[in-house]
């Protein structure tokens, strides 16, 4: 070996040795930070579940996975939130299709009222997520570039009253009734009774000054706007519609993610479902504790009465499917799947 030879393998070597001194071993996977986006308020139930969510997500992957999340519309606007994750201004972004109902028209199929006998929320909650992350990804988001990773609903919608304890769809001819519009003004007006468009912050005074008789709203929420104080009774185990909302990841950073990360995703985001239900179901316990303490109650239809009211709402069921059927859309197919996952056999 040439003297030449020789100084250019031990410089070769000099180098190899300072690079192992100096990088020490291989450094660890960078961890995957995702952009959530969302509308809440930060110290709305929703963020505080997003951040839980998060939480459980950074400690079961072991810090391969976080989240960096913006609340409020910090990232988009409330309107915009879907197209921020077809568009990849965020990861993963808050959905709630009777807000955008001309983009997301069949994950409506939760508010159409009585459909199935299911009045366990736990129960009425897994079978959304279960149509949800399977045919509505299908059909309605993976088309548009995004996929539903996490699927929850409200309690379902009940019938409250100020004076009268309402037991069939008769003692509703004449009464007004507050509606949110769409398909709940249609539920009212099959009952037989008048349906009034009140936004719900203004339905406490409604109330009180008598515009209306009482309401269609979830038992937790009416709660938070201390209806208590001016209705009497509640219907328990009524669904007049479950107000659905989701969280979409962008289809493209979703493939690229490994399997065990996408599975942590829909695991943690069930987990997450389950924290909510608690805090619903303990407002709901407050609620009909407070409505109980003014001489109220909430009180269950009879099991052979729920038959009378959903004969009552078969044409809204109806009208729900002739709609989408006729825009070339698979009503058919996403109602009846809605209805066998909500009916206990």
């Amino acid at each position: 070996m040439s003297s030449w030879t020789r100084r250019l393998a031990g410089a070769a070597t000099f180098v190899a040795a300072a690079v192992a001194l100096t990088t020490g071993p291989a450094a660890a996977e960078d961890p995957i930070t995702l952009r959530v986006a969302h509308s809440y308020p930060t110290r709305h139930t929703g963020a505080i579940a997003m951040e839980y969510w998060g939480k459980l997500v950074d400690e079961q992957s072991n810090g391969r996975l976080k989240f960096e999340i913006y609340p409020a519309e910090q990232l988009a606007k409330s309107s915009d939130l879907l197209d921020a994750a077809i568009n990849g201004i965020s990861d993963i972004s808050y959905a709630a299709p009777l807000y955008v109902s001309d983009r997301l028209p069949l994950s409506t199929v939760s508010a159409i009222p009585l459909v199935g006998n299911k009045s366990d929320p736990r129960e009425q909650g897994a079978a959304y997520s279960e149509l949800a992350l399977g045919t509505l990804n299908e059909v309605e988001y993976v088309p548009q570039g995004v996929r539903v990773i996490q699927a929850s609903v409200t309690h379902a919608y009940q019938l409250m009253t100020t004076k009268t304890k309402i037991l069939t769809p008769d003692q509703l001819k004449g009464v007004k009734l507050r509606s949110s519009g769409g398909i709940q003004e249609r539920s009212v007006e099959a009952l037989g009774a008048i349906a009034v468009a009140i936004p719900a912050p203004d339905l406490y005074p409604a109330l009180q000054r008598g515009t209306v008789d009482g309401s269609l709203f979830n038992i937790p929420t009416a709660g938070g706007y201390k209806l208590e104080e001016q209705l009497r009774y509640s219907t328990s185990n009524l669904n007049f519609g479950l107000f659905p909302t989701l969280y979409v990841i962008n289809e493209n950073v979703w493939q690229k993610l490994p399997k065990d990360l996408q599975d942590l995703l829909i695991k943690t985001g069930k987990e997450m479902d389950e924290y909510v239900q608690k805090l619903y179901v303990e407002r709901a316990e407050t609620f009909a504790a407070d409505l109980a303490k003014r001489g109220g109650e909430v009180y269950a239809i009879p099991a052979s009465g729920v038959p009378v009211w959903a004969g009552k709402l078969k044409p809204v069921q109806a009208a729900w499917v002739k709609d989408y059927d006729g825009r070339g859309l698979p009503g058919t197919r996403v109602f009846h799947e809605w209805e066998e996952l909500m009916t206990s056999r």
